[in-house]
């Protein structure tokens, strides 16, 4: 079949109750964040040196580029001083990488299972940006040629499974209205009860949203699970969300428990 144009997808990440005890702000003190859909932006450039070009395991290798030339060292924000990601246009073959500095170049390994158009996204936040400030994503796009199974997009859903994990999003299959703060809150249970969860790159949760019609990028807070920074008892992981656009958004949860970090999917309408 033929590929797809590249459709882009939006980033959207958020972090749910993390160990340390301090609750974040509605809204970051300062604004930097990009969409992950140009390649330059805020002084900073993306270069692909290494991208996938067949199925199976592959490279990303993308030299950063800044106001003061090679940029290979960012502020560590939830562990890392750099995250990154791969999407399909189709918001499927979701990846979430921690690429490190190898001949300048922030690199990482990939597996890609299926042909299509695909985008590696990149988020950091540079040094001197106060503390909260939101990050900057770059993205590039790629194509593994050949024949490709579109995944549609799938239709709400309250609940998800990860293994011997349920994860239910606590307002069912409800719509959420845009240009209206709210939290989203999803519940990990294993055998009916609440799983113990353990912290996952300074976090208990980390959130990943792709607006399905704009694919408009957002960040995300989260909102703390008590004045500790433990983790929930009753295994309830909240978001604060504040949707621009009406639409589709497709979100990817990742969380670790049992010593393995497993990862669902949900498709979320904003009115």
């Amino acid at each position: 079949m033929t590929l797809a144009g590249f459709l882009g997808a939006a980033y959207l990440f958020a972090d749910s109750r993390g160990p340390a005890a301090a609750p974040a702000p509605a809204s970051s003190p300062a604004a930097y964040h990009s969409d992950g859909l140009a390649d330059a932006y805020d002084g900073f450039r993306a270069e692909a040196l290494v991208l996938p070009t067949r199925r199976g395991p592959g490279t990303v290798s993308v030299r950063v580029t800044g106001p003061t030339g090679t940029a290979t060292d960012f502020q560590h924000v939830h562990t890392k001083p750099m995250h990154m990601y791969v999407l399909r246009d189709d918001l499927s073959g979701y990846q979430h990488l921690h690429p490190a500095v190898v001949d300048g170049a922030w690199t990482a390994p990939v597996t890609i299972a299926d042909g299509g158009a695909y985008r590696v996204y990149l988020e950091f936040v540079p040094h001197g940006r106060p503390a909260g400030a939101d990050p900057t994503v770059l993205g590039i796009p790629f194509v593994i040629a050949g024949d490709t199974t579109m995944v549609p997009v799938p239709a709400p859903r309250a609940e998800a499974r990860s293994g011997p994990y349920t994860v239910r999003r606590l307002d069912g299959t409800a719509d959420l209205a845009s240009g209206t703060p709210t939290a989203l809150r999803f519940q990990v249970l294993r055998d009916g009860r609440p799983a113990v969860l353990e912290p996952y790159l300074g976090a208990y949760a980390h959130l990943s949203n792709f607006e399905v019609r704009t694919q408009g990028l957002r960040h995300l807070h989260p909102l703390p699970a008590n004045a500790t920074g433990d983790a929930p008892a009753d295994g309830v992981l909240a978001f604060h969300a504040a949707f621009a656009e009406r639409g589709d958004k497709r979100m990817f949860l990742q969380f670790r428990a049992g010593g393995t970090v497993h990862q669902v999917a949900f498709t979320v309408f904003t009115t």
